[in-house]
Order: structure tokens, then sequence, then C-alpha cells
């Protein structure tokens, strides 16, 4: 988390259930808006990483999500070790639930 915090913001694209999630709320985000990610907190072992997301200026919606639901742009520095975290999260969530 604190790599994450030192290199703000984050580029990232939404993972299909979160584009749905966001239609769903009618959150609306001007067309060619990129999201990035603006704040991380820590939910413990059943949370796992939750990223806060920057939306357009005046924008009454907050949008935070698990990391899970994100794919970070390749070219970032942290795109391959945030990819190894979010496998490794995704393996304990289905033992966790099976």
């Amino acid at each position: 988390m604190k790599a994450m915090e030192e290199n703000f913001p984050i580029p990232v694209l939404p993972t299909r259930e979160l584009q749905r999630l966001i239609q769903k709320n009618k959150i609306l985000l001007p067309k060619g808006h990129s999201l990035q990610i603006d704040e991380v907190h820590y939910l413990g072992d059943e949370g796992g990483i939750c990223c806060g997301l920057a939306l357009p200026e005046g924008s009454e919606e907050a949008l935070i999500t698990s990391v899970t639901h994100l794919r970070i742009h390749p070219g970032h520095c942290l795109a391959k070790e945030i990819a190894k975290y979010q496998k490794r999260r995704v393996k304990k969530l289905r033992k966790l639930h099976s």
C-alpha cells in the first residue's frame, strides 16, 4: 500500500463487473475519462485493499472498490506487483468462500 500511495495517481481500467456497477448506479463519467486510484485503505483479511477512484471535479458520487475489480495500466511501475497481489487475493477469497 505504501508503494501505491507513493505513486498516486495510478491509472486503471475497470473490470466488466465494475463497469456494470457504475452504469447501474448511474455514475456519469465523461467519454474518455480515465479512472485513477487516488487513495487506498486496508480493510483486513476479509476486505483486502480498497481503492478510492478520482472522479471528475464537481461529481457528487464517490467510487470505492476492491483493487481486484481494477486493471492497472500495464505501463505503470507497480502493474506487475499489483497483479500478483490480485491473483493471491482471488485465490484466498475462493478458499474462504468454498
